[in-house]
């Protein structure tokens, strides 16, 4: 879905089906992009865990992280930016 938002409006979008995709994309390649759009619940290796290994990398600043979540809970807010998110 928002993949069908953006590329219309010029943006280069990547998407992945899993987190270990996720992680292979950022580590083993030079590519780095101007931010990322987590979702938290994947398979293999949840948005939770790979925003806590890119910030292992990254700053903030240098890698914007939003984790987008159906999950609204308290706890569920509390740990995404515990784990290093923006938002």
């Amino acid at each position: 879905v928002i993949q069908s938002i953006l590329s219309p409006l010029d943006f280069d979008v990547k998407c992945v089906m899993d987190g270990a995709d996720a992680m292979e994309l950022l580590t083993d390649t030079d590519y780095l992009p101007d931010i990322i759009l987590l979702d938290v619940m994947m398979p293999s290796i949840s948005g939770i865990e790979v925003c806590r290994r890119l910030r292992k990398r990254f700053n903030p600043t240098e890698l914007p992280i939003i984790l987008v979540s159906g999950k609204s809970s308290k706890q569920s807010i509390i740990e995404g930016l515990e784990a290093g998110c923006n938002d």
